[in-house]
């Protein structure tokens, strides 16, 4: 296969990367480029060089799966250490993805012409890694130590504009005038420009100091991220060669520590939960989206769709919801990057035109059947019927409809417009072109989808359901809410469970423990510590008080001596002696129950994939993405740990996490074994 050809035209030499489906940097692609250029460097009437795509993406960075093993020779430093060799000019043609190692090639270039279409940016730091092939040493030298900072700790992806504002192309040209500009530079160009030769912009040590401090902020200071802002620093004052051979250094170090492993994990496991959501179906094509419901979320999710580049029509039937909503989105100041439009009814009739719906009315069984009972009068059979529920039974709703068919669950986690996932649920009845649609529109949105089957909570609420069900347990026993929340944030999670409980609102949980309050197995453990908090008109930061209080407003809580009381009282009642629990107790008792609940999700079909589970709480529910995820971080346990921590889970309530029961005995539950065995386990 001929990946990379090469062209003289007038003294100019093309090389031309043409490597299916995206010029993904592999040992294919970098062994002809390699070549292409030794070829060129013996060429002597070769006057300068344009380095060129012949596909949609200049080089849409390495192929990350060759960074499980030895990296396959040549590496992309001797690539670009050969591109800088060459005694003529070089000029990039940039178009499309020049991600991670693509734009450390075209940094090694003396020159780099654009189309508007490019898309750059350096993501190694979302791979628990830094960039290996020059990033932190070529890009400085290019647009200033602050700007590199802030690319290379953010690991965001910046438009052509923003780069040739930061000097990191030098023009924009037309897409069909790319090349003969690059050409036309490359002709004029007296003498080389290597980057590494450059003499730094000049940046003010306090705009240094302020990027310093927001990469400190990324990720709570990862590893990666302070020794990537420590080598941007250090490149300009050790000699260049020095540099790269420390940047290399890092590189292979982080490359193989558990972190960059663990996100790798979670990379894949993403694509694949993407992939479980297509079908051979045709999706349908989506202009125009409906949204019932204008409330918080549904006003959310329009704000979603709008940025998105879609016409939103946003009904809801109480005038006061509907000013609220507008009120709310006139405040959006988000980058509505495709004009996309919203308008506001209180007739349902005006979905008529949509060709999907995004039901996101209260989360009542009663209250959504009648309203897709209602839409199904108004649109067309063909119309995709998409239900934001976070627990309710979808099996029960598609049966009240005369096209069950293309209903499915399309579950987005508050707040929408920040919170990257979507939960997308096949009912019983749900068609293969109704779910593609809906993967059309998730990777549309850019969201993370991840396929799920109808159950009680779906994946997400479910385990998280458990997560918050052990946090009371351990309250009731000894713990502190504090303690409990401590605990886990010393683990990697942003924010405990009971913070986060008060932020969201006591008085959400609540309804729908009510609302299963008649089939709860009365022999079922049950703490009603939250109830008596709501009972008390203290329904978290919205009221002032929760599990924590918030004087003055605070938007951080403090230990609340009302919720002592209550906590005694309980322990009280239950004739319980509270106990210290130390900060592993407590996270070993906490990932168990997790484990449990995710056991019985991926053994009911409920997910597709273990991993699955692990996308679904790192991506919803902020789980450290340095452990992998709950059962990725479960499967690094040691076999002790793992039947100790069981066993104890199942000891704080039988009924709730009854799978567990075989770890007492010694034995390990088959259900569990599986789940760990999906992700690399110690006892697979």
């Amino acid at each position: 296969m001929t990946v990379v050809s090469t062209l003289v035209r007038s003294n100019v030499a093309i090389i031309t990367l043409d490597s299916p489906p995206i010029n993904m940097g592999n040992s294919l692609l970098r062994r002809h480029l390699l070549a292409a250029l030794e070829l060129v460097a013996n060429m002597s009437d070769v006057r300068a060089v344009v380095l060129a795509s012949g596909r949609a993406h200049f080089y849409a960075g390495s192929d990350i799966k060759e960074f499980e093993n030895a990296i396959e020779a040549p590496q992309l430093p001797t690539v670009i250490a050969a591109l800088e060799a060459l005694p003529c000019p070089v000029v990039a043609a940039l178009t499309g993805f020049v991600l991670g190692g693509g734009l450390e090639v075209a940094l090694g270039c003396d020159a780099r012409i654009s189309d508007s279409t490019a898309v750059l940016g350096l993501p190694e730091v979302t791979l628990g890694i830094l960039p290996g092939a020059g990033g932190t040493v070529r890009l400085p030298r290019l647009v200033g130590v602050a700007a590199a900072i802030d690319l290379i700790s953010s690991g965001r992806h910046i438009t052509a504009r923003e780069a040739l504002g930061m000097g990191l192309v030098d023009s924009i040209v037309p897409a069909e005038a790319l090349l003969d500009s690059a050409i036309s530079t490359a002709r004029t160009m007296a003498s080389k420009r290597r980057t590494l030769d450059l003499v730094p912009p000049i940046d003010p040590p306090d705009l240094i100091e302020r990027a310093v401090e927001r990469a400190s902020g990324r990720g709570r200071a990862r590893p990666n991220i302070t020794r990537a802002v420590e080598l941007t620093i250090g490149s300009l004052t050790r000699d260049s060669t020095e540099a790269l051979a420390l940047e290399r250094q890092a590189f292979n170090e982080l490359r193989s520590g558990t972190e960059a492993i663990n996100l790798r994990y979670l990379f894949f496991a993403t694509r694949a939960a993407a992939k479980g959501l297509r079908t051979t179906a045709t999706a349908a094509k989506l202009s125009h989206i409906g949204i019932a419901g204008a409330g918080t979320m549904g006003s959310s999710i329009a704000q979603v769709c709008r940025t998105a580049g879609f016409a939103v029509t946003l009904f809801d039937s109480n005038p006061e919801v509907l000013d609220r909503a507008m009120t709310s989105l006139a405040q959006d100041h988000s980058d509505v990057k495709n004009n996309g439009t919203i308008t506001m009814t209180l007739n349902v009739q005006d979905l008529a035109t949509a060709d999907l719906i995004i039901d996101a009315v209260f989360e009542d069984m009663q209250v959504k059947k009648d309203l897709l009972g209602l839409l199904e009068t108004v649109v067309s059979s063909t119309v995709v019927l998409a239900s934001n529920t976070s627990y309710l039974n979808l099996d029960e709703i598609s049966q009240s409809l005369r096209y069950p068919e293309r209903l499915a669950g399309f579950h987005f986690f508050n707040p929408a417009e920040k919170n990257p996932l979507v939960e997308v649920i096949r009912t019983r009845f749900t068609n293969d072109a109704t779910a593609s649609t809906l993967a059309d529109l998730i990777r549309k949105l850019g969201k993370t989808g991840v396929p799920a089957r109808v159950g009680e909570g779906f994946i997400g609420n479910r385990i998280y359901t458990d997560y918050r069900a052990q946090a009371e347990f351990l309250v009731e026993e000894g713990a502190t809410p504090q303690d409990v929340d401590a605990a886990m944030v010393d683990l990697g999670l942003p924010i405990g469970v009971f913070a986060v409980s008060d932020m969201s609102g006591l008085d959400i949980a609540w309804a729908r423990r009510k609302r299963l309050s008649s089939s709860r197995n009365p022999l079922e453990r049950y703490v009603t510590i939250a109830d008596s908090l709501c009972e008390q008109g203290h329904l978290g930061t919205k009221t002032g008080e929760g599990w924590y209080t918030y004087p003055d407003g605070a938007k951080r809580g403090i230990p609340s001596e009302n919720t002592a009381k209550v906590i005694a009282e309980s322990r009280a009642a239950q004739c319980i002696t509270p106990r210290f629990f130390t900060s592993a107790e407590i996270q070993q008792r906490i990932i168990s129950s997790m484990l449990v609940g995710a056991a019985e999700v991926l053994a009911s079909g409920v997910a597709q994939r273990a991993s699955d589970i692990d996308v679904v709480m790192t991506a919803g529910f902020a789980f450290p993405k340095a452990l992998g995820g709950p059962i990725r971080f479960a499967a690094a346990q040691s076999p002790t740990w793992l039947m100790e921590g069981l066993a104890a889970a199942y000891q704080s309530c039988p009924l709730i996490f009854a799978l567990a029961r075989p770890a007492t005995t010694g034995v390990m539950p088959p259900e569990v074994v599986a789940l760990l065995a999906a992700v690399g386990s110690p006892l697979s």
